[in-house]
């Protein structure tokens, strides 16, 4: 009787586990990376927009090194990506968030990455301007097209999971040997 006692209270454990898994990866995710992503991309080019030409120059072994957001952005992505090797529903919410926010800096370099031209006039110019806040409305639109829809869409399935959880918790359902 004590086993299955233990038995019962590990698959709880599990199922609640997996429920917190599921709302984390189905629903906050893509949320979380919309909205970091968004903030990075519209708060890079806000700040562009009201102090342009301002950067970081480094000086690195006599050389001047300007980076880019992009070169953030990457970054950004590369510690993202590692982050996945790491398990739990926080480390999961930190990994979309800076994910997130990494391309949200990329996509506002885009024209500088298309056409790898410094130059002030042809940066700063108006067809850069306006490619880059096109491309930027259409990921942002379609990004939150789909962050909306799987948060929609999984709320059946979360619905589901803690219907489970309630039923192996109430003793309804049964562990078979």
């Amino acid at each position: 009787m004590l086993e299955k006692e233990k038995l019962k209270q590990k698959l709880q454990s599990e199922i609640r586990e997996s429920i917190e898994h599921k709302l984390v990866l189905r629903r906050e995710a893509p949320l979380i990376e919309l909205v970091s992503f968004i903030a990075a991309l519209w708060g890079s080019k806000l700040f562009t927009a009201m102090s342009p030409g301002s950067s970081l120059i480094f000086q690195l072994w006599g050389f001047n090194i300007h980076l880019h957001h992009f070169n953030y952005g990457f970054i950004l992505l590369v510690l993202g990506l590692m982050l996945t090797f790491f398990k739990g529903p926080w480390i999961m919410r930190i990994q979309h968030l800076i994910f997130g926010l990494g391309l949200g800096l990329i996509v506002d370099e885009y024209w500088l990455l298309l056409t790898f031209d410094e130059n002030a006039s042809v940066y700063f110019g108006p067809e850069s301007q306006f490619l880059s806040l096109m491309i930027g409305i259409v990921i942002t639109l379609v990004y939150a097209g789909i962050a909306l829809g799987i948060f929609f869409m999984s709320r059946r399935e979360v619905k589901l999971w803690r219907q489970l959880c309630e039923t192996v918790k109430s003793g309804e359902g049964y562990v078979s040997d």
